[in-house]
Order: structure tokens, then sequence, then C-alpha cells
């Protein structure tokens, strides 16, 4: 199986080239997402049985300040590829976030209802309703992160299902070549980000949303019986 990979240079992209020999991983300039004839051009040329589509802008403070690129990438990106792959049998998977979901109440089903808490989540929800014109599309809604929390505070209020990249790569490949198609969760277990930090960063130290000046979802977690019944 050939694996058209964006965003490669990523977290997620460059732990899924560890683990997969059978990954086309183009950089930016070899394959421009904004650009929707070169997205149609190279993927054309290449054929790939699966697109794997994690290339995003994420923070979501920058994207609060100035939105266009995440509106390029996010939205139009995303867009483009999901075009390219009509009249084709290209597989797309879509990497998405857990914050497509309200963050009041976790446990989160692949069913329940969306209510994207920031602007960043608003754009990865728009890119979702493009890949789901992809008669063979699947929709991974995750959280993850760096192998080490390297930020010397973290919420002991807030809730998610997040883990480390080098555990989420795995699942996402995984699912990636599998033949489980429409949305499904990835996570760890439910957990405070202050227990997920803490685990890799011994030195972490506790804090609080109501100390921050960040409108965040206080859960986020994510109900995963559809992925272990994978296993099944």
């Amino acid at each position: 199986m050939q694996i058209l990979l964006t965003g490669g240079s990523g977290l997620l992209g460059t732990e899924i080239q560890k683990l997969h020999t059978g990954v086309l991983a183009p950089n930016r300039k070899e394959l421009d997402i904004c650009d929707a004839k070169a997205v149609a051009e190279y993927v054309l040329n290449v054929a790939p049985d699966t697109i794997l589509h994690a290339a995003a802008v994420t923070n979501n403070r920058d994207i609060e300040a100035d939105p266009d690129e995440a509106l390029a990438v996010n939205v139009i990106g995303t867009t483009n590829i999901a075009r390219a792959c009509l009249g084709t049998t290209i597989r797309l998977v879509y990497v998405s976030t857990d914050y497509v979901y309200k963050g009041d109440r976790g446990n989160y089903a692949e069913t329940d209802e969306l209510l994207p808490s920031n602007l960043y989540a608003w754009t990865k929800l728009a890119g979702e309703a493009a890949v789901r014109s992809v008669p063979n599309h699947l929709i991974i809604r995750t959280s993850f992160g760096a192998s080490r929390f390297d930020y010397p505070d973290a919420f002991a209020d807030k809730w998610s299902s997040k883990d480390y990249v080098d555990r989420i790569a795995p699942k996402i490949l995984e699912a990636t070549t599998g033949t489980v198609s429409g949305v499904l969760n990835i996570g760890g277990p439910r957990r405070t980000i202050y227990a997920y930090a803490v685990e890799r960063n011994p030195d972490v130290n506790k804090t609080s949303l109501s100390d921050s000046s960040l409108d965040s979802p206080i859960d986020t977690s994510l109900n995963l019986d559809q992925w272990e019944s994978l296993d099944d």
C-alpha cells in the first residue's frame, strides 16, 4: 500500500514515517496543498492507494491573531485534497481534533453533537465537511503531543484523552491501513492534562483553568468504544 502523507515534517508525520516504509511525504515546496491545480496534478501522477492528510495549522493563539493561514491550509487545503480524490478509488484519511466537540462533559462518542470551542477547531470541522464528499473516507478525531511534555505548568482541572504522539501514531496508522470508515475517535485514557504531563515530566507544576486567560473546554475526553471494538 502506498500512502501519500501531508504534514510529513510535523509531530505525527515524522512518527508515521518511522513506522511505515510505503509513505510518500512531499514537503511544502514539492506539494503546496493550497494550490488546487498542483494538488490535482500531484495526486494524479502519484496515484496513491491512500492519502493520510495530517497537514494543519494548529496553534490556536496564532490562528486567533491571524486566521488567514489556518483558513488557507485547514479549510482550502483540505478541500483541495478532497477534490483530488473525487472520481478515484483513493481512500482519504483526515486527522481532525477532539476540540470539535463542545468540551463540557467528556466521553464524547463519534455521533455526539459537535460545537467547536475555538477557531482552530472550526477550521478543522470545515475540513471534515470537505472530506465527507469522498466516498472512501475516514475522519480521525484525536489529540496528541510531543514525546515529552516540555512546558513548566499543566492544568489539573482540564480533562482529555490526549496522549503522546509515539502512542497515537501507531493507532492512526493501523486505522489508515485498515478498512474502517466514517468517523473514529483515537486517544489515550481520560485524565487531566497534569496527569498526562507528569507521566514523562515529573517536574511539571499544577495550574488551573481559572488562572489562565485561555478560553478552553474543560473536558474533551473521548469515548473509545468504536476503536476498541476493532480488535474484537
